[in-house]
C-alpha cells in the first residue's frame, strides 16, 4: 500500500510538471542554446564554472561534453528512489549531460538530464527528466551562462 501511495505521489507531481509551458521550445524537445562567438573551450569553462557554483560536482569535461551531476537529500532522493531505486539501491543521482559542437563562430549545447540509481547488483536504472519543469530549469541555467 505504501509503494502504490508512493507511487500515485509521484505520477501526479510528473504530471504537474507537463502543464508548465516552455521557456524555448526547441526542435530536439531538449533544453539547447547558442552560444555566439564563441570557442568550444570557452563554452566547457562556462558550463564546468556553472556546475560548480551550484553545488554540481563535475563528473567528466572532455571537449564535446560535460557531465555534472549531484547525490540527491531529502524529498527529492525518496521521490527517486520510488522512480529507479530499490530497496538496496544507491541514493539516487541527478545527471546533466551537455554536449557541444562548434559550427562557423558559434558553440551550440543541447543538454539531457535524468536521475539514476545503482541496485545491489550493480545494475544502473535511469529516468530522463524531460518534463517542461525540468527542461525549463535547464533552459534557463544556459541563458544564464549567456546562451540565445
Amino acid at each position: 500500500m505504501k509503494f502504490l501511495f508512493g507511487f500515485v505521489s509521484v505520477v501526479l507531481i510528473l504530471a504537474s510538471c507537463a502543464t508548465e509551458p516552455l521557456v524555448k521550445p526547441t526542435r530536439s524537445g531538449y533544453p539547447e542554446g547558442i552560444f555566439l562567438n564563441a570557442t568550444l573551450e570557452e563554452v566547457q569553462s562556462k558550463i564546468v564554472e556553472g556546475c560548480s557554483s551550484r553545488g554540481i560536482f563535475v563528473m567528466e569535461s572532455t571537449k564535446n561534453v560535460v557531465i555534472c551531476g549531484k547525490t540527491l537529500e531529502g524529498r527529492d532522493a525518496v521521490l527517486g528512489s520510488l522512480l529507479v531505486g530499490g530497496r538496496y539501491s544507491t541514493t539516487p543521482e541527478l545527471k546533466i549531460r551537455f554536449i557541444l559542437y562548434q559550427k562557423g563562430n558559434d558553440v551550440y549545447v543541447t543538454a539531457q538530464q535524468w536521475i539514476e540509481s545503482q541496485s545491489g547488483f550493480g545494475q544502473i536504472r535511469r529516468e530522463e527528466l524531460k518534463h517542461n519543469r525540468h527542461i525549463n530549469d535547464i533552459q534557463k541555467f544556459l541563458f544564464s551562462l549567456g546562451a540565445q
